[in-house]
């Protein structure tokens, strides 16, 4: 399924897999209100699509701004039907950042639920909003109208699907692409994980996965997208909360689901360590993205069951790269040194390595080559590096030691510290700024600013002033005010 010289018909494989579906409900909101069927979400995903062809927006670059729905999930389908690549932000960024990206990213046009303050609740269809003069608004109450787009493109199989956007320097966005190509061979390591049972039993008519985090990031390589490839059902939760979370999980039985450290921290405080109960119906919690103590995977293990498994991917290579199975995590809980700091094993499907492979190093930076790797990340000989670096111990698991860069790992999203440091030096009372990552127990790093200002009230105010401009997880934590900037 994934191609390297051929063009390929774009969506094919996803449009055969809701055809295939049919009446079979894939998609539910956590409220129960909105379910959609296979023909449902390839009927509406095929209307919005005429919207966008309506538009000349084949093979276009189209941003969009959704929190979890079945209207997202039919806003993905749509763009990868006409061949377009889609520019998604993440739907917590300040409508300033979602349109600097989009700007820098070069959007030809919007996609979105409406969900910011400038769109009315009730607007549907082409408008002009703060994130672009032409945005196109759907959400789960939108009507199916128009023309039903029923037409077949083809793509290089290199063309982009999805630009992840990393952060805007100086107008230009530095993202990382992932072509059609990479993205069939992501689902399709995805599936053979799933049937192998890699992540667990084997799925069954009753499985379902709760899509928590936003489908944007890891989640929907690892989860969303694989389940309706698998005609499986699947509930979208819009934004976190613990009590929701687990509320969903009891409401729809959900078997699977793919979180962050930081939101299992949350839950066992919701649940305590009584509530094990309420989760029972999972079969598999996926998580990755931060490290995680050994002493809060013992505190998880009683409350989900025999159920963890850790995955470690990048954006620029692919999810997962290894796997921490819950065979692994029997053995960590034990005492095992082999496992204990790891991230688990390489998958079948890549080749993995640290330091240069040429010089048969053990130790260095991670190396990964498989037909996931984005090949703007690639080398002439096909390996990416992932700017991690890390060991492999004597069974072949792997245990990261720190980054050669200096990019901030916050409960899995990604901050890079100058372009929070462009953001505290645009106001006007700041006149140096230096942004770090500091270790936490909860969310791997989180971030920390120092600025120098004759204003020493700012120490309690810039953080209000940056979330104008960023989006929350890259608002610092704590902002310190200083005479001078620390030397590191």
């Amino acid at each position: 399924m994934t191609g390297t010289g051929a063009d390929l018909e774009a969506g094919r494989e996803i449009r055969a897999a809701l055809t295939r579906a049919g009446d079979t409900v894939l998609a539910r909101s956590a409220d129960g209100e909105v379910a959609r069927t296979g023909a449902d979400l390839l009927n509406r995903a095929q209307y919005l699509a005429g919207r966008l062809v309506d538009r000349g927006l084949e093979h276009a670059t189209i941003g969009v701004c959704f929190r979890n729905s079945a209207a997202a999930l039919e806003a993905f389908i749509a763009t990868e039907l006409i061949g377009a690549t889609r520019l998604p932000v993440e739907p917590s960024a300040a409508v300033a950042e979602a349109r600097s990206i989009f700007e820098a990213g070069r959007a030809d046009a919007v996609l979105t639920d409406g969900h910011h303050d400038d769109v009315p609740d009730d607007t549907d269809g082409w408008v002009k909003t703060e994130l672009g003069p032409a945005t196109l608004v759907h959400h789960d109450a939108s009507p199916a109208a128009g023309s039903r787009w029923q037409g077949r493109v083809t793509v290089h199989p290199g063309h982009p699907l999805v630009v992840y956007p990393r952060a805007v320097r100086g107008g230009e966005l530095f993202g990382i692409p992932t072509s059609y190509a990479n993205w069939r061979a992501i689902i399709d390591v995805n599936l053979g994980l799933y049937r192998h049972g890699h992540y667990g039993p084997a799925p069954t008519g009753d499985d379902c996965y709760l899509t928590v985090v936003q489908l944007m990031h890891a989640t929907g390589m690892v989860g969303s997208f694989p389940f309706l490839h698998l005609g499986l059902p699947q509930v979208l939760l819009p934004r976190f909360r613990a009590e929701a979370m687990i509320e969903a999980v009891e409401r729809h039985r959900v078997t699977t689901l793919f979180a962050v450290p930081g939101m299992l921290t949350r839950v066992a405080d919701a649940l305590g360590p009584d509530g094990g109960h309420r989760l029972g119906s999972l079969r598999r919690v996926l998580y990755g993205g931060a490290p995680v103590p050994a002493a809060e995977l013992a505190r998880w293990q009683p409350l989900v069951g025999d159920t963890l498994c850790q995955l470690y991917g990048r954006y620029e290579a692919g999810w997962p790269l290894t796997v921490l199975t819950a065979g692994d995590h029997r053995r960590l809980l034990a005492g095992d040194e082999q496992v204990a700091g790891t991230c688990g094993r390489p998958v079948d499907a890549i080749e993995l390595t640290v330091g240069r492979p040429e010089a048969g190093q053990r130790d260095g930076e991670v190396l990964t080559r498989s037909a996931m790797v984005s090949a703007e990340f690639a080398d002439r000989d096909g390996w990416c590096g992932l700017g991690d670096t890390a060991v492999l111990t004597g069974e072949g698991y792997l245990r990261l030691t720190g980054r050669l860069d200096g990019m901030i790992n916050t409960g899995s999203f990604h901050v890079y510290p100058d372009e929070v440091e462009t953001a505290v030096l645009a106001h006007p009372a700041v006149s140096a700024a230096r942004v770090v990552g500091v270790a936490d127990p909860r969310w791997g790093e989180t971030v920390v600013a120092f600025v120098v200002t004759s204003d020493h009230s700012l120490g309690s105010t810039l953080r209000d002033w940056l979330r104008q401009h960023l989006a929350p997880y890259k608002v610092p934590t704590v902002v310190h005010v200083v005479d001078r900037l620390p030397d590191n």
